[in-house]
Parts: structure tokens; C-alpha cells; sequence
């Protein structure tokens, strides 16, 4: 399984289709969403994982127009190699990560910061801790994307 078919994958497994109420207010609490229980998800493809093991959990909040989730990885650097499929929103909840491009240049990131990983971005995830992170990313582009 690519990257792509265990995104799909996983986020259509956990979305809620069916009848709804009427849309509510999402609160994005960062202390509710650090403490929140996340569900196992299949591993990154094995030429992906650098480093460390690929294990990974994930819980989506909101599925429409966008996806928020929770994900959760251990201590490991994943490689893209193939340019990333969409733009991702990405706000640090625990741990850290260091970004490095394919030029090689990095940046790190801790609990608080803000980052976009843009479509079409190449290099390193390093995670040298346990990270989470809550993600945003357009639904279209995740169903259309080919990674």
C-alpha cells in the first residue's frame, strides 16, 4: 500500500457518512486534542522510513470541505521523495520535527508553531521524539492525490 491509498484509506474509514445535524462550532482545543485517544493506522510504505519504526495513530475531528485529524508518529524520519500531494496545514502539539528540503535547508518545529507543507514539496521528516500534530488539508486534494 502507497501513501496515498493508506490516506484514503484511513480517512474514509473514519468518516461519518450518513444523515447529519445541522453543522456545530468545532472548538480546535489544543490541551483536549494533546490528550485525545488516537486509533492505530498502517505503517508507512518501508522504502519511506529512514530511521525509527513507522508507527502511527490518527483521529479525525471534521471531514467536509477540509479534513482536521490528530496524528501521532514515534521517533522516526520519513523520506518524500515523491512531491507531496497537497498543501498541509500543520500545528505542532507535542514534541518535534525538523524539515529538511531537498536543498537542505531545515527548519524545526515544536508544540505551538504553525507550519504549511506545500504541494509539491520534497525532503525529511524527522521526528527524534514522540510527535503529534493536528493537520488540515483540502478533502478534494486528499482524494485526488497520487503519491
Amino acid at each position: 500500500m502507497n501513501r496515498k491509498e493508506f490516506l484514503i484509506a484511513f480517512f474514509l474509514s473514519t468518516a461519518s457518512l450518513g444523515a447529519q445535524a445541522a453543522p456545530e462550532f468545532l472548538p480546535l482545543d489544543i490541551d483536549k486534542m494533546r490528550a485525545m485517544d488516537l486509533e492505530s493506522i498502517p505503517p508507512f510504505p518501508a522504502e519511506m522510513v529512514l530511521e525509527g519504526e513507522s508507527e502511527n495513530w490518527e483521529s479525525v475531528l471534521h471531514q467536509g470541505d477540509f479534513v482536521v485529524s490528530v496524528y501521532e508518529a514515534v521517533p522516526a524520519v520519513i523520506e518524500i521523495s515523491d512531491p507531496f500531494p497537497y498543501d498541509e496545514f500543520v500545528l505542532v502539539l507535542e514534541g518535534e520535527v525538523t524539515l529538511t528540503n531537498i536543498d537542505g535547508g531545515t527548519q524545526t518545529y515544536k508544540p505551538g508553531d504553525t507550519f504549511l507543507v506545500p504541494k509539491g514539496w520534497l525532503g525529511t521528516w524527522d521526528m527524534p521524539v514522540k510527535y503529534r500534530e493536528m493537520i488540515i488539508i483540502e478533502t478534494d486534494a486528499l482524494l485526488a492525490a497520487e503519491y
